[in-house]
């Protein structure tokens, strides 16, 4: 779900900054606040209480023992340290096994029985430097995502564009407008985190051999270290099918005369196993996988997984990735029913539902009010298009219960939904979007309207419009910003002086003004993934270009160009809220108090160099 953006005022900014950073996200206001959740209250002195973490796991305190089966989830307070829960184990006699040794963050798991479960909850209830506490919930694998029959010899026509013999068997990439998304972009440099089942690379990091091999049409697709968060080692290998499936919707090698094709066929993927080979893991796993995600540079999260139980340590895991500028897409559930599963429904997840090959909802697919896209999953009961392959997501993947052999399966479900909305996510990253809010709105506002919010969102995914878009608001908005600030400043200048004449200023300041605007930068493949660090850099270009030539006064029209182009550049960035600016903290505000000051001196800077 997309998170409400702010007015674009920067008035509010002082006390924004006053949120602490580790402010946590209580349950949706639907959630019960009820049996035996402690109240909050004022202390002797009129002191407000913190609330109790038992306030956000929404379970009756006294029935935690009973379910809390796969053990107690503690979440600590970020600075509490190592030395300080420690005391605390002495303090109450409780065992606890620290599981966030490789992931930012302060989650502890308590096993045992029944008993000890209860002996810890009546120990820790009234301590104020815990976040949340709940049962280690499992999640899972969606049902019917692998109820597909396997066609071990499919058919193999005539290479189309791309070369892929299989392509044409791949409706699912011809709904969401494949081609003409791959005329702009094909998701270049963007890292995508598959946190699923694993996806074996083949190579670790080192040269050592992962578990299992790479599937062969996974074979120039581009790999980034990954994490098992289920063996707590660096080899995220696949023996169930699933996420190796799903990472090939996402990245597939493309034009490569064999096999099929992937949809951001560019991007880099990064393998977190969060599911152990059976389809499922801990809300422990899968938190530490999304928060070790966003902390390793993806730009992507996709979680084709899910269950019915809401957890505080889940949804803060989530908000987390987000306020780190990573857009997380989830599938919202196999339920056949009008009940969106977790995480999609967390705030800040993109929840995608499924369209079977006809264009409406997947007799399978869950759906409702938390939904923001729909996007294909397949039908494997079908064959519309008669090319003797049933009309699942055709990818290539391991073979079910056989890890050493591969074929292209087709697989349903909205687990295979969800890499199509992943991968164009990536796609519109790669054009230079890279805030989350604005990679989401502008998918919203793509997608082809189907008229039913409740089972379809915003409506059926359309990557070529929204690359398109993604493109079009940079180029147009940027060089257009720019012109206007630069007519303005011309007219202003030779009305009162009549220094210069427009045959003079045109080509030295059209030609920097359009450098400056970032107009091209549509153009060069790889280039958008760094829109945030370009921009930075723009930010500083200007005053870096006034001190080195200033003084000379062959120089000033360029320089005057070139300023109002970054202007321009930056300005639209600002009121588009499309950009992650590196090294600034979090996203939203700061990001628009950065982008519109710079902006606004970069405008000054013109005017200046034209004045003298």
């Amino acid at each position: 779900m997309q998170r409400p953006r702010h007015a674009a005022v920067l008035v509010p900014l002082v006390a924004m900054l006053a949120i602490p950073a580790s402010a946590h996200a209580g349950p949706p206001h639907e959630h019960p606040a009820g049996d035996g959740v402690a109240e909050g209250g004022v202390a002797e002195g009129g002191a407000e209480l913190r609330e109790l973490p038992w306030q956000h796991s929404g379970v009756d305190v006294e029935a935690l023992a009973a379910v809390a089966t796969d053990g107690l989830l503690i979440d600590f307070d970020d600075d509490l340290s190592d030395e300080a829960i420690e005391a605390i184990e002495r303090e109450t006699g409780l065992d606890l096994e620290d599981t966030t040794k490789f992931a930012d963050g302060n989650l502890w798991v308590l096993r045992g029985t029944p008993a000890d479960i209860e002996r810890a909850v009546h120990a820790l209830k009234a301590r104020r430097d815990i976040e949340g506490v709940e049962p280690n919930a499992v999640y899972s694998l969606f049902d019917q995502d692998l109820e597909a029959p396997v066609d071990g010899e499919p058919t193999k026509p005539a290479p189309t564009a791309p070369n892929d013999p299989m392509y044409k068997s791949q409706w699912h990439m011809k709904m969401v407008n494949a081609e003409d998304a791959w005329s702009r972009t094909r998701g270049e440099g963007v890292i995508v985190a598959v946190l699923d089942t694993g996806v074996s690379p083949g190579k670790l990091h080192g040269g050592k051999d992962s578990r299992f091999k790479r599937v062969p049409d996974l074979k120039d697709t581009e790999f980034v270290d990954g994490w098992n968060f289920v063996n707590d080692n660096a080899d995220p290998s696949d023996g169930h099918a699933h996420g190796t499936h799903v990472a090939g919707t996402i990245a597939q090698t493309t034009n490569n005369a064999y096999g099929v094709v992937g949809l951001a066929h560019k991007a880099k993927i990064m393998p977190v196993k969060v599911l152990s080979d059976g389809g499922s893991g801990s809300v422990a796993s899968i938190a530490n996988g999304i928060r070790w995600a966003a902390d390793h540079k993806a730009k992507v999260i996709n979680m084709s997984l899910g269950g019915g139980m809401y957890s505080s340590t889940l949804a803060k895991a989530v908000k987390y990735a987000h306020d780190k500028g990573v857009t997380v897409v989830c599938a919202a559930g196999n339920g056949g029913r009008q009940k969106v599963e977790y995480p999609a429904a967390y705030d800040g997840a993109v929840a995608i539902s499924a369209l079977g090959p006809d264009g409406k909802l997947a007799f399978y697919s869950s759906y409702g009010k938390e939904l923001d896209l729909a996007a294909p999953g397949g039908d494997t009961r079908v064959d519309l298009n008669k090319d003797g392959i049933p009309d699942g997501v055709l990818q290539d993947t391991i073979a079910v219960g056989d890890p050493t052999s591969h074929g292209f399966f087709p697989f349903q479900g909205t687990s295979m939904a969800t890499p199509h909305a992943a991968a164009a996510a990536a796609l519109v990253i790669a054009t230079g979007v890279t805030d989350p809010d604005r990679v989401e709105k502008i998918l919203e506002s793509t997608a082809r309207d189907l008229k039913d919010p409740i089972r379809y969102g915003a409506g059926a995914l359309d990557a070529g419009a929204a690359t398109k878009k993604g493109t079009r608001d940079h180029a147009v908005g940027g060089l257009g910003l720019a012109a206007v600030l630069a007519g303005l400043a011309v007219v202003r200048a030779r009305k009162k002086d009549g220094l210069f004449t427009a045959a003079r200023m045109s080509p030295g300041l059209a030609g920097a003004l359009v450098l400056g605007s970032g107009a091209w930068m549509g153009f060069v493949p790889g280039l958008g993934i760094q829109a945030g660090v370009v921009t930075l850099l723009a930010g500083g270009a200007v005053v870096g270009m006034l001190a080195l030539g200033f003084g000379i006064k062959a120089l000033r029209l360029p320089l005057a160009g070139l300023a109002f182009g970054v202007a321009g550049f930056l300005l639209c960035r600002a009121a588009l809220g499309s950009v992650d600016v590196a090294l600034v903290p979090g996203h939203g505000w700061l990001d628009l108090a950065w982008l519109t000051v710079n902006g606004a001196v970069a405008a000054l800077v013109g005017r200046i160099a034209l004045a003298r």
